[in-house]
């Protein structure tokens, strides 16, 4: 294959992933309903250059090429372009595996697990209840967990990954990855900067809880933090469009980010047909 080609074929299937991920959109209403017109507008311009997504957008939304959108209408591209870029396709094969959190009530939310082809067809590996979307709790985009393997990006862990998590003892036991959690957050989102005198730091939304409980919207500096003192533990804004949490096996339900202790915010049940994918999406 040459250079000309490969380009063709590696845009062809960035193209065919935001159209799969505009369908599982319009399936899941995985949305941040928030007033973000000042944000919109700034980054209007931008969406526009991303071609085939901005395409995607205005076929979904129903909007015809103009020269000038309404403030109205920016608003509403603005936000399928922030959901879009918080729903992660993963390729896998001939298809693509997806993990998120989506909502149809904005009171309940599920887990929902599973692949998209190239057609729009859609197949559920699991789904359990959990948070809805609209409760960030999680850790931002980047995040570097613990694993045998090594240290891997929150982002791109899924279901069936070696992980570590304390033992009853507190030692680090290897550990599955269970389920992994990902929420689309507003442009207003702020997380917390904790930075720990040992060299330790996290980024991760106010209340998510520690190993012990405490959440890290309540942590000031001078407390003890998995061992150090805590230098900082600032709020900052975050723009990563997306915050990311997963379950480990094993009784504690922890694991380590950015070298820090944390417990999961994911809880199974198996309460089914939550959520309910059409044959094809398209």
């Amino acid at each position: 294959m040459d250079g000309r080609a490969r380009f063709a074929a590696r845009d062809g299937r960035r193209e065919q992933g935001v159209e799969l991920r505009q369908a599982l959109l319009e399936r899941g209403e995985l949305r941040a309903p928030v007033d973000e017109q000042v944000l919109a507008e700034e980054r209007f311009p931008e969406i526009e250059q991303d071609a085939p997504t901005f395409a995607a957008i205005q076929a979904h939304l129903g909007y015809a090429a103009a020269n000038a959108y309404t403030p109205t209408q920016k608003l509403a591209v603005y936000r399928d372009w922030k959901a879009l870029r918080a729903l992660q396709l993963d390729p896998a094969g001939d298809v693509y595996h997806f993990s998120a959190r989506f909502t149809h009530d904005e009171q309940t939310g599920v887990l929902v697990d599973g692949r998209i082809d190239a057609d729009g067809r859609i197949t559920i590996t699991s789904q359990e209840d959990t948070e809805p979307p609209m409760c960030p709790i999680c850790l931002a985009r980047g995040t570097r967990i613990a694993t045998p393997e090594g240290p891997v990006a929150v982002e791109e862990l899924h279901a069936g990954m070696a992980i570590w998590t304390a033992g009853a003892d507190g030692a680090p036991t290897r550990a599955e990855v269970v389920a992994v959690g990902m929420t689309p957050v507003p442009a207003w989102h702020r997380v917390v900067h904790l930075v720990l005198a040992d060299g330790r730091s996290l980024l991760a939304s106010p209340s998510h809880p520690l190993a012990d409980g405490r959440l890290l919207g309540a942590i000031s500096a001078g407390d003890l933090v998995d061992g150090s003192t805590v230098v900082s533990a600032e709020s900052e804004p975050y723009d990563g469009g997306a915050t990311f949490d997963l379950l480990p096996s094993g009784p504690t339900r922890t694991y380590w980010a950015g070298g820090v202790l944390l417990a999961s915010t994911l809880h199974l049940s198996s309460r089914a047909d939550r959520w309910e994918p059409a044959a094809a999406a398209r």
